[in-house]
C-alpha cells in the first residue's frame, strides 16, 4: 500500500507540474475556459494520504493564480467505481479491442504447407467422425482457418491490450487442463465441438468481459483447432 501511494503521489505531482510549465499552451487551447476540477484517475487507491496530498496540491496551485485555473480549483481522486453505471454499459456492449480479419484459402494453404504435421494430426483424428474424405478435408481446412483468425487476433491483442490478452490466455490454459476430464475421448463427438465453443465464449465473457462477441468466438474456435492439432482434444478410435 505504501509503495502504491508513493507512485500515485509522484505521478500526480509530475502531471500537475505541466499545468504550470505549459501555461501558454493551455491558455491558447482553452481560451476563456477555466479548469475547476482536476480528475486524477487511478485503478484503485487505498490510502487516505493520496487524498490529503491532492488537497495540498490543489491549494498550492490555487495560490499560483494561473490564468487557466479557476479560483476554486480542486483535485478529485477517483477510480472506476466512480463511473459504475457507465462501466456496466461498456461491459454490456464492448467495442472491439481488435479486428478479427478473415483469411483466404491461400492463407490456409500456406499454413498447411508450413505445418503439415499439425494438419495430418487433425485429419487423422477426424477420420473416425467424418468418413467422407472431401468433407473431412473441408472440415480440417475450416478449423485451420479459424485457428489462423483467432491466433492473429490474439497476437494483435497481446501488442495492444496485454492485460486482456493475459486474461484470455490464462483462461485457455485452464480450460485445456480440464478437457480430459470434461470431455474424455470415449464420449466426445463431432457435435461436441460446437458445445465446447459455446462454453468457451460464455466463460470468456466472465473472465475477460472487454472482449466482444466476435473476438470471443474467434478465440474459442482457434482454441479448439489448436487442441485438436496438439492432442489435448481427442475422439473415439474407429474399429478397423
Amino acid at each position: 500500500m505504501k509503495e502504491r501511494y508513493e507512485k500515485q503521489r509522484d505521478k500526480l505531482t509530475t502531471d500537475l507540474a505541466k499545468l504550470e510549465d505549459r501555461r501558454e499552451k493551455f491558455v491558447t487551447l482553452l481560451g476563456n475556459v477555466r479548469i475547476k476540477r482536476y480528475m486524477f484517475m487511478v485503478p484503485y487507491f487505498d490510502s487516505h494520504e493520496l487524498v490529503q496530498h491532492a488537497s495540498t496540491k490543489a491549494a498550492e496551485y490555487r495560490g499560483k493564480s494561473l490564468p487557466h485555473l479557476d479560483p476554486g480549483f480542486q483535485i478529485v481522486v477517483v477510480d472506476e467505481d466512480a463511473y459504475a453505471d457507465i462501466r456496466e454499459q461498456v461491459l454490456l456492449n464492448p467495442q472491439p479491442l481488435v479486428e478479427v480479419h478473415e483469411q483466404t484459402q491461400e492463407d490456409v494453404a500456406a499454413w498447411i504447407r508450413e505445418n503439415s504435421h499439425s494438419f495430418t494430426t487433425a485429419e487423422r483424428k477426424l477420420q473416425g467422425l467424418i468418413q467422407d474424405d472431401p468433407r473431412r478435408l473441408q472440415a480440417v481446412e475450416s478449423l485451420v482457418m479459424q485457428y489462423i483468425k483467432g491466433e492473429n487476433a490474439l497476437a494483435d491483442m497481446r501488442r495492444k491490450f496485454p492485460d486482456n490478452w493475459e486474461r484470455a490466455t490464462r483462461y485457455r490454459n485452464h480450460k485445456e487442463q480440464l478437457l480430459i476430464f470434461e470431455y474424455p475421448s470415449t464420449d466426445i463427438q463431432f457435435s461436441s465441438l460446437s458445445k465446447i465453443a459455446k462454453e468457451i465464449e460464455h466463460e470468456l465473457k466472465e473472465d475477460a468481459p472487454a472482449l466482444d462477441n466476435r473476438l470471443r468466438s474467434a478465440i474459442a474456435w482457434a482454441s479448439i483447432a489448436d487442441w485438436i492439432m496438439r492432442c489435448p482434444l481427442d475422439f473415439p478410435t474407429v474399429a478397423s
